[in-house]
């Protein structure tokens, strides 16, 4: 093997930070929606979904909670051998908050897991020159702004700083006295910074009482910027490589790399109306469109200079998701919310690697709230994305081909407080 073939080995296992890791469930209350919540903002993760829409909010609002993602993949290779790829529950976390400050000005904060995932394949499976074991997390922390314009236009914007870890390990084709493959681990760690930017308007309020209903329109826009990911001292280490080609595939070598993760626009409706005291409805609607043409390639460069950098290209376009929400509520205490969405690929056939399983799929969500009093509320919400892609190649690996089934559960629980809440400030 010539030298540059480390730049290739090493060139497969990043496309991680691809599509199928990011975490579009980033609020429990918008995951029994659907997804769709930049025109709803009922709760502190409108510092996520549309930092416009925090003034709907009263007193100081803290939201915690956690989303289990439980994922299985299994491959139907060419030689009709059924692998499947072991299930790793990732816990993403979510904490806002969102607080009224001085007249017409709000403040918030988020910090959440917006990619992320860990997946793990047989050792000595089809795809193990690929990868065996892969890991993602991010930490996205935003304090955020919101200044209400009038009673009917609010904008919000906020400062993103990410930072991020991942691990991978695969085969290398190379036998040696103690295996009949080496091996390659990856780690490393980097940052980006960018931005999250939205306008919520009330378009129509009218105030119901027990003898009328009433009923209200809003329309929210978000846009959150690109990440251009950062890696500036990765590390790769090889093992059990032969003594002749220690030279070719030293120990251990850094590298540096930058990803684009794609920027994100979104625009919703919601329409809710009420019915007496006792019931009230909503009905909400989202269009998100994600600018993955900006993942067109990854480049290495490699601490020694003997090694060639080494670029990859990608053919991965934009994307679109559309996102409808139910909802229903009884005398403001209990609410039970059912979604449905309909999720755009961007990798197309070609492109479909084993880290990166995708495609355009459907599916359905449930979601429900209970408020113990007007300070305290818990939400719990279940999503499930179930799809099959069959005979689809990764031409960069020669990958192919094969056949996938991907599902993914998803399970969330929070818990909501207020404190200085309107309801509860005795009149003066």
């Amino acid at each position: 093997m010539k030298r540059r073939s480390l730049a290739a080995v090493l060139l497969l296992p990043l496309s991680v930070f691809a599509g199928g890791f990011q975490i579009p469930q980033q609020s429990i209350k918008a995951t029994g929606l659907g997804g769709a919540f930049t025109a709803v903002c009922t709760d502190p993760a409108s510092v996520f979904y549309n930092p416009g829409g925090m003034c709907n909010l009263t007193g100081q609002n803290i939201t915690l909670a956690m989303v289990g993602l439980i994922p299985s993949v299994s491959v139907l290779t060419p030689d009709n051998v059924n692998t499947n790829g072991a299930a790793a529950v990732f816990t993403p976390i979510e904490f806002y908050y969102s607080g009224h400050v001085w007249k017409n000005l709000y403040a918030g904060l988020s910090i959440n897991n917006q990619f992320g995932a860990a997946a793990a394949y047989p050792d000595t499976w089809y795809g193990m020159y690929i990868v065996q074991k892969i890991q993602l997390q991010t930490f996205m922390f935003q304090p955020t702004l919101d200044y209400k314009i009038c009673d009917k236009l609010s904008i919000g914007a906020g400062f993103v700083y990410t930072t991020g870890t991942f691990s991978a390990t695969k085969a290398v084709p190379l036998a040696s006295a103690n295996s009949a493959n080496g091996e390659a681990s990856l780690t490393g760690s980097g940052s980006a910074t960018g931005y999250n930017i939205g306008l919520f308007s009330k378009l129509f309020e009218k105030k119901g009482d027990s003898n009328s209903s009433g009923s209200s329109l809003t329309f929210g826009i978000d846009y959150r910027s690109g990440l251009p990911f950062s890696v500036s001292n990765g590390s790769a280490d090889f093992t059990n490589i032969p003594a002749s080609l220690a030279s070719t595939f030293p120990a251990s070598e850094n590298f540096s790399t930058k990803v684009q993760l794609p920027g994100v626009l979104s625009a919703g409706l919601a329409y809710k109306f009420s019915k007496g005291n006792n019931w009230d409805f909503m009905i909400a609607a989202d269009y998100n469109y994600t600018f993955w043409k900006s993942y067109d390639s990854l480049r290495f460069n490699f601490s020694d200079t003997n090694t060639h950098s080494s670029t990859n290209k990608y053919g991965w376009t934009n994307a679109s998701a559309e996102r409808i929400g139910f909802e229903a509520t009884y005398k403001k205490k209990i609410s039970v919310r059912l979604g449905f969405y309909n999720d755009g690929s961007p990798v197309p056939d070609g492109s479909v690697s084993p880290e990166v399983v995708d495609k355009t799929n459907a599916g359905f969500s449930l979601g429900a709230s209970y408020k113990f009093n007007c300070g305290l509320s818990i939400d719990a919400a279940y999503l499930l994305s179930d799809f099959i892609r069959n005979n689809t190649y990764w031409n960069y690996a020669g990958f192919g081909p094969v056949s996938y089934h991907r599902i993914v559960n998803v399970v969330g629980l929070g818990i909501n407080y207020t404190f200085n809440c309107s309801c509860c400030k005795k009149p003066s």
